[in-house]
């Protein structure tokens, strides 16, 4: 049975756009180059993106060396970057600042430092006021960054926020769901994890968290099929795992 924890499904780091009123050609195609170099785990990339920092880089090298240090596996370094990144981005008023400050929160889930996580999705939040759809994909973090801390409440009031802003997100509901559930706030369970499944009815972890709900109002044939389509679809990954641990407590 998948825990609130284990549904924690972090957002990929991506590129971003370059400034675009302030991006020189060469920045440009340096960029992408440092992106590629990072992307693909090529040896140097973290120095490379290192000496373009600290010469003319700005905003791009600082975020292209937090793509490096995830590259290579090291997220408390890659947030150091991203967060980095945001600072100077935010004092240029560039827009892009709020998804950086995003990705630095996301790496910081990813290292496990999850009060410095909510601090700086905090700090994302603030700029993200009129955006609603990433205003949602930020509370959504900010709930993971509770959650790790035992505050079940606050991240509750995050993900009500999350799917008011953002209605089609179907992991806000499906974590909204996944933790009423375990509350055994089973009424509110129901709504958010049907809400969840009718948006994304082909996701496995909505499909393993819709069958455990199932399974709690008796309705195993339901919860079987759910956990069976799960197991196939994605077979080694943790949901996948899940739905065969619970097939195999209930057999037929």
């Amino acid at each position: 049975m998948l825990t609130f924890a284990a549904l924690m499904l972090m957002q990929a780091v991506a590129p971003l756009p370059m400034p675009g009123t302030t991006a020189m050609p060469s920045d440009t195609a340096l960029y992408a180059d440092c992106v590629r170099a990072a992307n693909e785990g090529v040896p140097g990339a973290i120095d490379a993106a290192t000496q373009w920092k600290n010469g003319t880089g700005g905003v791009p090298a600082r975020h292209c060396l937090g793509l490096a240090y995830m590259g290579a596996n090291r997220p408390a370094d890659a947030a150091r970057a991203f967060e980095d990144a945001a600072r100077v981005a935010e004092a240029q008023g560039n827009p892009a600042a709020v998804e950086l400050y995003g990705q630095a929160g996301n790496a910081l889930l990813l290292a496990g430092q999850y009060p410095r996580a909510e601090t700086v999705l905090g700090n994302a939040l603030v700029l993200a006021a009129r955006r609603p759809a990433l205003k949602g994909d930020l509370l959504i973090d900010r709930a993971r960054a509770r959650e790790a801390q035992n505050n079940a409440l606050g991240a509750r009031s995050d993900l009500e926020q999350a799917v008011e802003v953002a209605s089609n997100n179907a992991t806000g509901w499906l974590l909204l769901g996944a933790l009423a559930r375990r509350e055994e706030r089973l009424e509110p369970a129901r709504t958010a994890l049907a809400t969840a499944l009718r948006l994304a009815p082909g996701d496995p972890d909505v499909q393993v968290e819709a069958g455990n709900m199932a399974a709690m109002d008796g309705d195993y044939a339901k919860a079987r099929a759910l956990w069976s389509a799960a197991a196939k679809a994605a077979p080694d990954t943790p949901a996948g795992k899940a739905a065969d641990l619970a097939l195999l407590r209930n057999p037929q």
